[in-house]
């Protein structure tokens, strides 16, 4: 009974194909890189000394309990590009595969790092991107579709020739057994499930919530204000209801035994959903992409037969020929094999006369790859390459340059200068020259039998010890899931957990109270205005490059990105109050960090504008008093006056 108990629960809840665990490190790996690339963008402010929240002070005054970020270190906007660049080659080699488990260590700890070093900008978004990285530290992604899964089949199998290259074993993958699966579906269960019994207020039951959503002018996109000044009101209460039954449904569908291959897939179409509307509407970061890319790991075989059903139509099949005297040719054929899953490049060196399509003259061979698609059509040099690529899935991604004018050029005068070379440059990395194989390498000593029992009782308790330490970290997160979530902490205190558990969560950041616009949707909006005055005597909001603009609505949107959005949010509520000197001291000296002296503000005020949304039938929303938060200067004719003495009767 214990061992079919046991076979049930890997074959339901402890197993993934290795092969989507690659898919998913390729996807997740993209993430990080443009999570990297939008911070970037906010060095300066967000990330050093220069900006919004200076290094000494994050310490001297943390934002967390138990909060840990390498950005620390780093203080002038030099040192920060320089570690921002460093966490560009981590992230790449993550992503492609080389070294995966150091590099995945280390992209967990930079990414988790990125997002504590100002907590301003940290929201549900940054939560699940770390917690996924930490997550899959446990999985293999590395073993398929990665550098190093290409580096252990080009030393095991050394093809010589085409008909060797032609060869595709389909060897089956074994799936992957780990309580880690089970701890990741719990993980996504979690966070439906409160995101949807969290959502309790008026405006979720009388379904109006995403009316209110829609009208947050900070986030909302251009899509979403077309929405809501074309689509009928109906609508809306719809996809609120739509809202929590997807959320209700993906909270219990995903820890269903029965039927699970469809029930997954149904799983992946809602969450694809209900995420990707939400992206479309609203400017949130990256949670939307982070909960839809968990899916990925679900899939299996059939998913993938799927897949190769498209990328390997026939349409997309082509003929490399090749110089098969060459040993750099060779090598890149037999690369480029590892890159073609689903098989639709065939080899065909150029000595095989017969092999050669009618009209291809064989001297062309002789100094360029010729391809030749499913149409009949030959491509040379950069234009081999370029079609090449577009072959391969994804390949159109790397190929887009090449047709670039100019740079299509540049890469054919680079691909001459290498053709012309291909003799020395196979010599020089020893491939083998006009027909010379390589140089054997000296056969290495025969391993013992006791060395391998010692191989197999190291694996074991590394399998021993990954499990151990998911159980563990799937203990320490349900009791932060019992503390920080109302809907179970009511019915279920938690009196005390072991200091370790806490600094377990506030150093890893996976926090897990759940509740996106809950229980409430929000009602009112508010973004900040520099009201400025410059050296030349002109008005100027530096945060837009106008004059400020006082009037809470928006009939467009405001347009803010998730970081500002996060950080004007936050800076605005009175227990952040000592850390606005800060912003002050930025815009004091922004017209030097922008390079732009006529900007140089003499006096400002910052205020934060406010409003309350329109009602459902209504035009216009009811602007509430603006609030001062930081002072420079004297500013003697301040925008704000008319709208404080509009709304001076308080709050409406």
């Amino acid at each position: 009974m214990l061992s079919k108990l046991n076979a049930f629960f890997n074959e339901h809840y402890r197993r993934v194909d290795p092969r989507w665990l690659g898919i998913f490190r390729i996807c997740f790996g993209c993430l990080l890189l443009s999570e990297l690339a939008y911070r970037w963008s906010y060095a300066r402010m967000l990330f050093s000394n220069d900006g919004v929240l200076p290094n000494h002070f994050s310490l001297f005054a943390p934002m967390g309990q138990d909060l840990f970020s390498i950005y620390h270190v780093f203080s002038t906007i030099e040192e920060v590009h320089v570690a921002f660049a460093l966490t560009f080659v981590v992230f790449a080699c993550f992503t492609v595969g080389y070294r995966t488990r150091l590099f995945h260590i280390l992209s967990a700890l930079l990414i988790t790092s990125l997002h504590s070093r100002n907590l301003f900008t940290e929201n549900g978004g940054s939560v699940v991107t770390h917690s996924l990285a930490i997550w899959t530290v446990f999985l293999p992604l590395g073993q398929c579709f990665s550098v190093d899964a290409m580096r252990r089949s080009l030393r095991a199998v050394h093809e010589k020739s085409s008909a060797q290259l032609n060869q595709r074993e389909n060897n089956p993958v074994a799936p992957f057994v780990s309580i880690v699966v089970f701890g990741l579906l719990l993980q996504w269960s979690v966070i439906y499930f409160f995101n949807c019994v969290h959502k309790s207020g008026v405006g979720w039951r009388n379904h109006s919530a995403i009316y209110w959503f829609l009208y947050q002018d900070r986030i909302v996109t251009g899509l979403g204000v077309w929405a809501r000044e074309h689509v009928p009101y109906v609508v809306f209460s719809v996809l609120t209801r739509a809202t929590l039954i997807v959320e209700g449904i993906l909270a219990f569908i995903l820890l269903v035994p029965s039927s699970q291959k469809w029930m997954r897939r149904v799983a992946f179409v809602l969450a694809l959903g209900l995420h990707g509307n939400i992206a479309a509407l609203s400017r949130l970061g990256p949670f939307s992409y982070v909960m839809v890319m968990f899916f990925l790991m679900l899939f299996g075989q059939e998913e993938l037969d799927w897949l190769g059903r498209w990328f390997g139509r026939p349409a997309r099949k082509i003929t490399v020929i090749f110089d098969f005297d060459c040993g750099i040719c060779l090598w890149c054929c037999r690369v480029l094999k590892r890159l073609d899953p689903w098989q639709v490049i065939t080899f065909v060196g150029n000595d095989e006369l017969e092999k050669l399509p009618a009209g291809l003259d064989p001297k062309v061979c002789e100094t360029s790859v010729v391809v030749v698609d499913a149409a009949g059509r030959f491509f040379l040099e950069e234009r081999a390459v370029r079609r090449v690529l577009r072959a391969l899935p994804g390949g159109i991604l790397l190929a887009a340059w090449l047709y670039v004018p100019g740079l299509s050029q540049l890469a054919r005068l680079g691909y001459r200068a290498v053709a012309q070379n291909r003799i020395a440059i196979s010599g020089f990395f020893g491939l083998g020259v006009c027909g010379i194989a390589p140089t054997p390498s000296a056969a290495g000593p025969v391993a013992s039998p006791w060395l391998g029992r010692i191989g197999d009782e190291l694996r074991s308790a590394r399998v021993i010890a990954r499990e151990t330490l998911a159980f563990v970290m799937m203990l320490v997160l349900a009791t932060e899931v019992v503390k920080s979530n109302p809907f179970i902490s009511r019915r279920m205190h938690l009196k005390t957990r072991p200091e370790w558990m806490t600094q377990a969560i506030g150093y890893t950041r996976m926090l897990e109270g759940w509740g996106m616009f809950a229980p409430e949707p929000p009602y009112d909006d508010g973004r900040l205005v520099v009201d400025g005055r410059t050296a030349d005597g002109r008005k100027l909001d530096p945060f837009t490059g106008e004059a400020p603009e006082f009037d809470p609505e928006s009939p467009h949107g405001w347009g803010h990105d998730q970081l500002w959005c996060d950080y004007s949010n936050h800076i605005r509520w009175p227990h952040n109050q000592g850390r606005r000197q800060f912003l002050r001291n930025y815009l004091i000296n922004r017209h030097l960090y922008v390079g732009k002296p006529s900007e140089q503000l003499v006096s400002f005020d910052v205020w934060w504008i406010q409003d309350k949304s329109p009602k459902p039938g209504e035009k216009h929303g009811v602007p509430l008093p603006p609030e001062k938060l930081v002072s420079y200067g004297a500013v003697r004719d301040s925008g704000a006056k008319p709208w404080l003495e509009r709304t001076r009767g308080g709050k409406q």
